[in-house]
């Protein structure tokens, strides 16, 4: 399962880097690729410690999409913390193993892409189907975590699980 990481990352690095895939999304701030919230900007992607967890964010009952290419600088780095495409998925890949919290990759979404939820109010957390009490800076990104973010009204049904295995 490594060495299928590794070599996709491998790929996915040459794509990001090497042109073959055109041009990436706009960048919309750390076009520098200055660290961001204690994350690291650079030209590749780590396997040391790989893991995924899944976004699922509602609001008034809503979905609302995470974009693509959150911390994905135009062909010049990708932060620790990113996504590749539309799906939710949030990639980690960083050179030692670490927390990373809800609030670390809001704080790269704001600086890298657009989308972010325009609201005020703290959401409604929910990790695997279980609603967590505490603020997004106190929710760390655990490995195929299914995460949900609730602004107001509740959806009919709240995710508990995610298939990794058709996006990764």
């Amino acid at each position: 399962m490594e060495k299928k990481f590794a070599t996709a990352a491998a790929v996915m690095t040459a794509l990001i880097f090497g042109g073959l895939a055109g041009p990436m999304a706009p960048v919309y701030g750390a076009a520098d690729g200055k660290p961001i919230a204690g994350i690291q900007c650079e030209r590749q992607e780590y396997s040391n410690f790989h893991i995924h967890a899944h976004l699922d964010i509602f609001i008034d009952g809503k979905p609302h999409a995470v974009p693509e290419s959150i911390g994905i600088i135009n062909r010049t780095c990708l932060y620790w913390m990113h996504t590749h495409d539309p799906s939710g998925i949030i990639h980690i890949e960083a050179p030692e193993t670490r927390a990373f919290t809800l609030t670390q990759f809001f704080e790269i979404w704001k600086s890298t892409a657009k989308g972010v939820p325009a609201t005020k109010e703290a959401p409604k957390i929910y990790v695997n189907g279980k609603r967590v009490n505490g603020r997004l800076e106190q929710v760390e990104i655990g490995p195929l975590a299914e995460i949900a973010l609730v602004y107001g009204k509740e959806p009919a049904a709240i995710p508990s699980s995610y298939d990794f295995s058709k996006n990764l």
